[in-house]
């Protein structure tokens, strides 16, 4: 998942599934993406290196979904390869990842 187009791809699908109620996070998931909402709410852009350091601070429990967890590791990577991340589907597929972190950290944690 190293396509911006699929990056941006599983991002929506996620949002999906989480405002149907398809998809409750794991509270690592939560906590992950209430660190780099955090960090979005300042206003700087978000780069791999955060996205890398807010999973170590959360690693999942035994048997939680790999879901997010490959999706923001999918969009370090992009970050860091600057010329995609700053071309026109690189924006797009990081905005539906920051849509997706913002409707998980302001979620309450009993996924409403």
């Amino acid at each position: 998942m190293h396509v911006a187009e699929e990056i941006r791809a599983e991002a929506v699908a996620l949002i999906d599934r989480h405002a149907r109620g398809a998809w409750k996070p794991h509270d690592a998931d939560r906590r992950a993406a209430v660190a780099l909402f955090r960090f979005l709410e300042t206003g700087l852009p978000l780069t791999g290196e955060q996205i890398r350091s807010a999973l170590v601070h959360t690693e999942p429990p035994a048997g939680a979904s790999e879901g997010l967890r490959a999706l923001l590791r999918a969009t370090a990577a992009l970050l860091d390869d600057t010329a995609v991340a700053d071309g026109p589907a690189g924006r797009d597929a990081v905005d539906h990842v920051c849509l997706l972190l913002d409707a998980l950290a302001l979620a309450r944690p009993d996924g409403t």
